[in-house]
């Protein structure tokens, strides 16, 4: 008899709309329910556009996620790392939205903040929630321009902060953003230590990023303002870079040195032993010929006594 497919598992808990949708993956998936899985596509991203996801979802999270998780019928969630939820939200927006947009970060806000320090460059974080009614919107008319993304990459690190995540939960509530969706420039708080804390030094919220024109130019506007931050953290990097430069020469010429020392070192205990050597040879042949010298005349004195008087 042929083998029976393996038994599909539930989907891990997740937040409200991550749960949700997964759920409704899941049941689409199951036998005789795959003519479903369309419907409930379709009905997300309608919902999604519409803006009426965010009324939906804590509804349908109460009343279908939350006495799942009583009863044990959905899977503690896993834990997902800050690059990995990159690469979700990454492969996710593609899929919606195209393949034109900012490199987006692969990492936390932290690494993203020391890489922008790094490069001397400001982080550009870009606070999203696909709940909210403007984000795919702003998704298909900002972020998916191919102008802002070009501005954007020569100029910042692109950072997202995912509502669906706890790392873009937590840098949403320590900005506290007027409104959504919001584009936060981010520079790293003077004397703080690398990766640790950042200072906001402009937003551009809600209906201005409508204008793919208007938020370049204020994003533009936001680099003349700091510029005297990034010549700084420019110098600071050269100076970093000579003093690099200088640490290597002086270990080069060390190097150099104590090569030059060990083969002088080298040489002489050769010169030695090749002195040496020559002695003892001088001194075996001094004794060899002193031996034959000595036998020549034992020899000699030997015929001259056996001699008839």
């Amino acid at each position: 008899p042929a083998a029976r497919p393996p038994a599909r598992q539930p989907p891990a808990a997740a937040g409200s709309g991550a749960g949700v949708l997964d759920f409704l993956s899941y049941v689409g998936g199951l036998p005789g329910f795959s003519h479903l899985r369309l419907l409930f596509v379709g009905l997300g991203r309608l919902l999604q556009r519409t803006g009426l996801l965010s009324l939906v979802l804590p509804v349908a999270d109460l009343l279908l996620l939350t006495p799942l998780r009583l009863l044990g019928f959905l899977a503690p969630p896993p834990r997902e790392s800050a690059a990995e939820a990159a690469a979700r939200f990454t492969a996710e927006f593609e899929e919606l939205h195209g393949e034109t947009h900012p490199r987006f970060f692969r990492g936390s806000c932290s690494e993203a903040l020391s890489r922008a320090r790094r490069e001397a460059k400001f982080c550009l974080v870009y606070l999203h929630s696909a709940a909210h009614p403007a984000a795919a919107s702003t998704c298909d008319e900002l972020i998916a321009n191919a102008l802002f993304a070009a501005f954007v990459d020569e100029n910042f690190v692109f950072w997202v902060a995912d509502d669906a995540t706890a790392d873009g939960r937590a840098v949403r509530q320590a900005l506290r953003p007027r409104e959504l969706p919001t584009l936060v420039v981010l520079a790293q708080a003077e004397g703080a230590g690398r990766g640790r804390g950042a200072q906001a030094l402009a937003q551009v919220a809600g209906v201005r990023l409508r204008d793919v024109d208007g938020t370049v130019a204020a994003l533009s506007e936001t680099l003349q303002t700091w510029a005297p931050l990034l010549e700084e953290a420019r110098e600071e990097l050269t100076a970093r870079a000579v003093d690099r430069a200088i640490i290597q020469e002086q270990a080069s010429e060390y190097e150099r040195a104590l090569a030059e020392d060990q083969a002088r070192e080298e040489a002489e205990v050769a010169a030695a032993a090749a002195a040496e050597e020559a002695e003892r040879a001088a001194a075996e042949a001094a004794e060899a010929a002193e031996a034959e010298a000595a036998g020549a005349e034992a020899a000699a004195a030997a015929r001259r006594g056996g001699r008839p008087g």
